[in-house]
This record gives C-alpha cells, structure tokens and sequence, in this order.
C-alpha cells in the first residue's frame, strides 16, 4: 500500500474515531468498491459478498473506536471481511455435510454468476485459483498490500504468504494463454 494511500486511511479512521460527522460515509464511499470486490473474490458471489459486506461495516463501525493504529484501518478492514467470509464458507461447508447425510433436503446452492465487468480473462482465471490463492493475489495487485499486511489479513506467516503469491502467480501464467498479460 503507498504512503499516500495509507494517510489518507488514517485520516478517515481517525475522523471516524472523533466521531465526525460524514466520516464513515467518507470511509464507506473509499472502501466500499475494493471490499466488496475482494468479498466477491472470496465468495465466488455478489449476493453472498454483499451480505458479508454487510456485516463487516457493522463490526467496523463498532470495532473503528477501539483501532489503536488507524493507519492499518484497511488491512483491518479486510482481515474483518476475511473473517467473515471464511464463517460464511464454513457454515455452507457444514450445511453440505448435513445435505449429504440427508438427500432429500432441496440444493441450496446457487450457480455463480459474473457481470459483464468481471467477464475479462484475468476474472475468469482468478476465479479458478484456490480461495487461499485467489485471495493473497488480489490483496497483493489489488490493495497493494504488502507481505506482511497480507499475512495479518488471512492470519498466516508470512512465508505462507509469499508461497500462496509463488504458486497463484504460476498458475496464473498457466491459465492465461497467449502470454498477453504480465504476472509481476
């Protein structure tokens, strides 16, 4: 993440503590788009990102007062929608465990949709990386985050992470074919 990026993080989250008033309306209007694009990445669907969204700006708007670095306000911001995706996952990963057990109950699964927006290659073959993958790679390119940011945001080392980037970028380069996008 840039400095530039990062003061101007800190200043909304601190404006967000001083309680003034539109500041986490500033917070939402800056945010909002490269969350729910992550949460999308996570979920593999816009409804279901648009919920855990949700639910993260109500953690956010009662976790912002007690941020003791409001400078970390956006990797805070996304390690809350990770968490919340990943009880999401596991709550669906629960329920097919009980779908299995019991063949009668209907599917409650729906197909992934994209719109027209995320019908480019690059969506496309993000979408076929593992989440771990799929999530380290668009915190990365993305946010900009660095390493260690990302490790605070999916709770891992930051060799894991740096592994996660290795193997996502290689198997990104394998998806896309033609070689006519640049993988750093």
């Amino acid at each position: 993440m840039n400095t530039e990026t990062r003061i101007r993080d800190e200043w909304l989250a601190l404006r967000c503590q001083a309680n003034e008033p539109g500041a986490y309306e500033d917070l939402v209007a800056t945010l909002e788009k490269p969350l729910l694009y992550y949460a999308i990445r996570l979920t593999g669907n816009r409804e279901t990102a648009l919920d855990v969204l949700q639910e993260a700006w109500i953690r956010a708007l009662r976790g912002i007062p007690k941020l003791q670095d409001a400078g970390s306000i956006r990797p805070w911001l996304y390690s809350v929608v990770h968490g919340i995706a990943v009880d999401d996952f596991r709550r669906k990963k629960a329920r097919e465990k009980v779908e299995e057990v019991c063949p009668e109950l209907p599917e409650t699964s729906e197909p992934e949709t994209f719109d027209a927006a995320d019908a480019s290659d690059i969506h496309v073959a993000l979408d076929q990386l593992e989440p771990r993958h799929k999530e380290v790679l668009t915190l990365y390119f993305l946010e900009e985050f660095t390493v260690a940011e990302i490790a605070k945001v999916v709770g891992c080392p930051e060799g894991t992470v740096k592994s996660r980037l290795h193997h996502a970028k290689k198997t990104m380069r394998t998806i896309l074919t033609g070689g006519k996008y640049a993988i750093r």
